[in-house]
């Protein structure tokens, strides 16, 4: 009897059998393949992680540096801008003391007198940007669900918006038409860039591509990564932003600080929707209407209400959780910044990736006007912000905040470790530009001057006397001043040959002199001194040998209406003209 083969105890091969392996080496197999396994997931979540890092989708959102004027990547319009009209010449800048430090940056009041610049003519069509607009109803859907209204309320808004050019690098939430949508993307506009502005001062579209602007993320600068090329005199710390509707940057003692209030017109500012703009031609500051340019003659009514200003003037809040990452949101509806951005920001100084060698790599907790993000470091030959080029012969503006590139002549107070203001028996800075005059009189009845760096802006109250005045001025402190120094014989006494005034102002006792920035004239008739005899009290006249008087004579009581000082003991005066039939 045969029986089937039984199972071979260990595999064969051409060479024989072999031997089965022992159960230590089929382990240690084991272990390898695994221990290859681990490796190739952690080289696979590392590129990810690394690739996530890089984009900025997540951890590094981007900050785009829009160079002036650029009309950048996917474009709601051609460009309406006016040839010529929105030149910014080269030496006029807003100063690096204007504003508060705040997320990075600096803060600054929408409607601040001369934020914002513009020359003889407007710098943008805002007929050719609404036409081109509602000529493409999809970009206009886009454009106009920005704001929240109706395309057929596009010509109705930009009616209320002015076009202007700014003066300094400013901060906005920018759009970019793509896809069909308005994808929103923070951004730096370069100064020298023409944009539109509503009547509380906040950009809402740019002159050279149409896109659509809103106030910026409430995040700090230093989460984000720069991209795009850095100009000649970028600083991080410098950039500016609109201060939200429920903030206000004002002077609080010696300092520049937001409080957490609704913005309050300056005292002088007029009534009504007027942005108070700089005239960069003359260098004057003017008062111009909002908006009031498109003819709406041919257009069917807006549908509804528009939004305020202020409605507008919050913290970008994305609309998807997409965009809210690419803005360093935490999520869609929510103005909150990531924890990641926040942490990145802390980590870095504050300062964003990617920023110049020469900006402050240190916190700015004095503010812009502090020698951090204005001023190059010690031992560097880094220009100052915004001294790209020589000053021209361009007026320079005077209104208080604005200079010339590198005309800022900081005091102690501007020093790294020296945070008072200067003495009071400290002269005042001399700067390099002549005061700036207004007005029409014979006395001063208003005038601004730099206090630690402050712009500080007085006002004398009623009619000037000739002792001592109490003044009324912005930053809270009270001062008094001599009221023959606002005379203009004094003030032209005082003035240097260079058109410089200087003034002696009284603060607690101490006197200190400071260099007027402006000054407004004023037309004040003069009080008649109580010595003055009354009118026609004069000797009895010697009636015998008194011609009459000419017909066309005025009488002689008119000429003290013109006297501007104290007049010498009036001569006696001529009898006025005898009644007919006088001995």
């Amino acid at each position: 009897m045969t029986y089937p083969p039984g199972p071979p105890s260990h595999p064969s091969s051409p060479y024989g059998p072999v031997p089965p392996q022992s159960d230590s080496r089929r382990a240690l197999s084991i272990v390898l393949g695994a221990i290859v396994v681990v490796l190739a997931l952690i080289l696979a979540a590392g590129i990810v992680f690394v690739v996530k890092a890089r984009d900025g989708d997540i951890y590094v959102p981007g900050l785009t540096l829009t160079a002036a004027n650029d009309p950048g990547i996917d474009p709601f319009t051609d460009p309406v801008l006016v040839a010529g009209a929105g030149s910014l010449p080269a030496n006029v800048a807003l100063t690096g003391t204007a504003g508060a430090a705040d997320l990075g940056g600096r803060a600054v009041n929408g409607t601040d007198a001369g934020l914002y610049g513009s020359g003889d003519a407007a710098a943008c069509d805002t007929a050719a940007l609404s036409d081109r607009l509602l000529a493409d109803p999809p970009a206009a859907r886009a454009w106009a669900g920005v704001y929240g209204i109706s395309t057929v309320d596009i010509p109705h808004y930009l009616n209320t918006l002015t076009p202007v050019v700014l003066t300094t690098d400013t901060w906005v939430t920018n759009h970019s038409y793509t896809s069909g949508r308005a994808v929103p993307f923070q951004s730096v506009l370069q100064r020298g860039t023409a944009v539109y502005v509503d009547s509380a001062g906040v950009p809402r579209a740019m002159c050279s591509c149409g896109n659509p602007l809103a106030p910026p993320a409430a995040a700090p600068l230093g989460g984000y990564r720069l991209e795009g090329q850095t100009w000649e005199g970028y600083k991080s710390r410098s950039v500016a932003r609109i201060a939200y509707n429920n903030q206000h940057v004002t002077a609080v003692g010696k300092s520049t600080t937001i409080v957490p209030a609704p913005p309050v017109p300056d005292a002088g500012t007029p009534a009504g929707d007027v942005l108070r703009l700089l005239n960069f031609r003359s260098g004057q500051i003017f008062s111009q209407p909002a908006g009031g340019l498109l003819d709406l003659s041919g257009f069917p009514p807006p549908s509804g209400p528009l939004p305020t200003p202020a409605a507008l003037n919050t913290p970008f809040e994305a609309a998807t959780d997409d965009d809210a990452e690419r803005n360093g949101l935490l999520a869609a509806g929510n103005p909150v910044a990531a924890p990641a951005l926040e942490k990145r920001a802390e980590e870095h100084d504050g300062l964003p990736e990617g920023a110049p060698s020469t900006d402050s790599a240190g916190p700015d907790s004095a503010g812009p006007d502090s020698a951090g993000p204005d001023a190059p470091g010690p031992g560097s030959d880094a220009p100052a912000p915004d001294e790209p080029v020589p000053a021209s012969d361009v007026p320079v503006p005077e209104e208080p905040g604005y200079e010339a590139p590198g005309s800022e002549v900081p005091g102690p107070a501007t020093e790294p470790g020296v945070p008072d203001a200067p003495g009071p028996d400290q002269p005042a800075e001399v700067p390099t530009t002549p005061t700036s005059f207004s007005g029409s009189g014979e006395v001063v009845g208003s005038f601004s001057f730099v206090d630690a760096g402050l712009s500080v802006g007085c006002t004398v109250p009623g009619a000037p006397a000739l002792g001592t005045v109490t003044l009324s001025c912005t930053d809270g402190v009270t001062r008094s001043v001599v009221g023959s120094a606002l005379q203009r014989p004094s003030v032209s006494g005082s003035t240097t040959g260079t058109g410089v005034w200087t003034l002696t102002l009284t603060t607690v006792g101490a006197s200190r002199t400071v260099t007027i920035r402006s000054a407004n004239w004023v037309g004040v008739p003069p009080a008649a001194p109580a010595s003055e005899p009354p009118a026609y009290e004069a000797p009895a006249p010697d009636v015998s040998t008194d011609a009459a008087p000419p017909a066309d004579r005025a009488p002689d009581d008119t000429t003290t209406t013109t006297t501007t000082g104290n007049p010498p003991p009036p001569e006696a005066p001529a009898e006025p003209e005898a009644p007919a039939g006088t001995p």
